[in-house]
């Protein structure tokens, strides 16, 4: 029988662009082995990676890739490692082999952190990023750059990231060759994707659409001392990335009596409209005409009244009960759905699928717990204190990532 062809020799990597490593191009990493999971050489290029990041006057304006440096911190990285190697100490972890990586568009730092958990994990790495210019994705990629040339050899060969225009026989020639596929984005990106069959041997990981909020104990933050700091976090949570973000509320649920909803909700969105404007967060006129349009479609369905704001820079319609809880918004950039829930199990029946973060404000651990363990509900997959929505986790989406990223050797003898 004839040799069966490699499926990365075919023409259509042809058309494949390698942004990094410069002058580049996918024979070394095709070439490479793995390196073990929290290789040396894999922690000193991160840390200087986020010394880089964190450090550098340039990147002030890009809170994100600042935060992203702050990430890339050694004692994170740390803590990531002992709470991998905790787990399963009677096996070996072994690194998958080969990850092919699809970073979405609207989030220009995803791609880094699914890159860095990958090496940390041991694994050689495919990125495709968007081909979409924007100023923070060139500045990331100038910093990883300079923190390759100075790592040592086995890390610039263990990755490439590249880019090229939406073809299936390019997508199809690398998800049959590797390991793992990890794909960030919607869910038209999940399925055009998965349209190119994965190998005997591969697997995935995939991250599509998922909507995200806020639950605000009302009595608690209309009682709040410090409702400028709640505010900027809350903004911090929502504001970023034009409300995008997978991660970013899209609406506010109130919990408590009616009496405590009108008291904080009086109080908070001027608190936010004042935050905003302070954050300094890109305003433009198209933002408010869109959310002066959403406004109008979402009267158009009725049961919603529009909130008085100081401007259009947040724009807050309130809800008619609970039965529209989940719909996808039809605007962003400040674009907010107030409900009222006299009691958290109220929220129950309408947590959907695609419940991604839920920020909480005034709300203990343990009542969350209760809920989901009464309630079992088939969404949500993060709880988070105000101001964090965005701080990227190895556990993310429910799937602990450095552990789905390797494999694990039983031993026993």
């Amino acid at each position: 029988m004839a040799d069966q062809p490699d499926p990365l020799r075919c023409d259509p990597l042809g058309a494949v662009e390698v942004v990094l490593p410069r002058m580049g191009s996918l024979a070394p990493v095709l070439a490479a082995r793995p390196l073990r999971p929290f290789s040396p050489e894999v922690l000193g290029f991160i840390d200087d990676l986020g010394r880089r990041l964190r450090t550098d006057p340039a990147l002030r304006p890009f809170p994100e890739l600042v935060a992203l440096g702050f990430w890339a911190r050694r004692a994170n990285v740390e803590r990531l490692r002992a709470r991998f190697e905790g787990a399963w100490p009677e096996a070996v972890r072994m690194p998958r082999g080969l990850a092919f990586h699809v970073a979405p568009a609207n989030v220009d730092t995803i791609f880094v952190y699914s890159l860095l958990l990958s090496m940390l994990a041991g694994n050689r790495n495919i990125v495709r990023i968007s081909s979409r210019a924007r100023p923070q994705a060139d500045q990331l990629l100038a910093r990883l750059a300079a923190a390759v040339e100075a790592a040592a050899p086995e890390v610039g060969a263990s990755f490439a990231i590249i880019r090229y225009p939406h073809d299936d026989a390019i997508t199809a020639a690398l998800s049959a060759a590797v390991d793992v596929r990890v794909v960030w984005g919607g869910d038209a990106s999940v399925a055009a994707v998965r349209r190119a069959p994965l190998g005997p041997f591969g697997t995935e990981l995939v991250f599509p659409d998922r909507w995200s909020l806020a639950v605000f104990d009302a009595g608690a933050v209309a009682a709040e001392p410090d409702l400028p700091g709640l505010a900027r976090r809350f903004v911090n949570d929502s504001l970023w990335f034009g409300q995008n973000a997978c991660s970013s509320p899209r609406a506010l649920v109130w919990v408590g009596t009616e009496a405590a909803r009108e008291s904080a909700s009086a109080a908070f969105w001027p608190a936010l409209e004042t935050a905003s404007e302070a954050a300094g967060i890109e305003w433009a006129d198209a933002h408010a005409v869109a959310k002066l349009v959403g406004a109008c479609v979402e009267a158009l369905g009725g049961r919603v009244v529009q909130l008085p704001t100081p401007s259009n820079r947040i724009t807050v319609l309130r809800a008619d009960g609970l039965s529209g809880l989940g719909h996808a918004a039809p605007a962003g950039d400040g674009f907010f759905l107030e409900y009222h829930a006299e009691t958290l199990a109220q929220l129950a029946p309408h947590v959907a699928r695609n419940w991604q973060t839920v920020v909480s404000h005034g709300i203990p651990a343990q009542a969350w717990r209760s809920f989901l363990a009464s309630h079992m509900p088939h969404g949500i997959d993060r709880i988070v204190p105000a101001g964090t929505a965005l701080d990227f986790d190895a556990l993310w989406d429910g799937v602990d990532l450095l552990s789905a990223l390797t494999r694990l050797v039983d031993l026993r003898v």
